[in-house]
């Protein structure tokens, strides 16, 4: 073949190959690390029904089993971002990775994501007879912070209370129920199971005056810096799975019940959770947590709400 033959080649085949890629190249997963909560069920949502693929933006979930492989993940870089709370997001920057939140992932209001204080069954009833007893907690995290706050709510002194380090929630439940420790704080839905159990609860925070606990999506700075459009794009994904599940709870129960694990006693009648629209964090929220981090030693120095949130990421 001549010369021009190759160039006729060129431009017939190999040009609009580079101007028009083929189908099946697609642009790179947003990798994003999720822990079998309640806050994830509109992730699963939107990957099943597609709603990631109608924002156009390729997620990737990447599922862990506990908060200490996320952050490994996180500051790796072998994840993006992840669903966490903003205890989380202060740590991993204090300790060198720059993230941020970017939304609320559940826990807009009070009554989203609930946490309790309970009781050991056929302990004690009220919350003022937990001074010098045994409470269950995971030390540095926001089961100790929300513990903290629940007790201050009902003016009693965390330092009265005999902390008892139990960082897995299961094995708390655990000890919980079999006596060897007389209370414990837990989320749901393993709060639900202890209670159905015969656990007394002592303090609900959905029911405080005060919105304590927000589950957050937290993202790695060059990520927001040079994927921003697609982190935009997974939070509307987000947003419309969340409402989607909103609307018709029951119509996705089997899949709530097999990724968040809920236990076998509570699958037909465990409430799905309710999801707000986006929003970010409030000033508020981020300064009690800061506020409660200072006081623990556990930050070398105080952030700003803006070091903390990314608040251009809700359109």
């Amino acid at each position: 073949m001549n010369r021009k033959g190759y160039l006729l080649l060129l431009i017939l085949f190999v040009i609009p190959l580079l101007v028009f890629p083929v189908s099946g190249c697609r642009e790179k997963a947003l990798r994003v690390g999720i822990l079998p909560n309640e806050e994830a069920l509109p992730i699963y949502v939107a990957q099943e029904k597609g709603i990631f693929s109608k924002h156009g933006v390729n997620v990737e979930i990447v599922q862990f089993q506990s908060a200490a492989e996320r952050d490994a993940a996180i500051q790796t870089g072998a994840i993006d971002g992840a669903e966490g709370d903003l205890i989380a997001v202060a740590l991993l920057r204090s300790g060198g990775t720059p993230v941020k939140a970017a939304t609320i992932a559940l826990g807009a209001t009070p009554s989203e994501g609930r946490f309790a204080l309970l009781a050991a069954p056929n302990t004690f009833t009220n919350v003022s007879e937990i001074r010098n007893k045994t409470m269950a907690i995971s030390k540095n995290t926001i089961i100790e912070f929300v513990a903290d706050e629940m007790l201050q709510a009902k003016g009693i002194d965390p330092g009265s209370v005999q902390k008892v380090n139990v960082p897995k929630m299961p094995m708390r439940l655990e000890m919980l129920m079999q006596k060897q420790v007389v209370s414990a704080v837990l989320a749901e839905p393993l709060a639900s199971l202890a209670e159905l159990k015969g656990a007394k609860v002592l303090v609900d925070d959905t029911k405080l005056s005060t919105n304590l606990t927000q589950s957050i999506f937290f993202f790695r700075e060059d990520t927001l810096k040079k994927r921003k459009e697609g982190v935009q794009k997974f939070l509307l994904a987000f947003e419309e799975a969340g409402q989607e599940v909103t609307k018709h709870p029951d119509k996705y129960r089997n899949l709530f019940n097999q990724k968040v694990q809920v236990p076998p006693e509570l699958q037909n009648n465990f409430p799905i959770p309710k999801f707000s629209p986006l929003q970010l964090p409030t000033r508020e929220n981020v300064d009690l947590v800061i506020d409660w981090m200072k006081e623990k030693r556990l930050l070398g120095k105080t952030y700003s709400y803006e070091e903390l949130v990314a608040t251009d990421m809700i359109k």
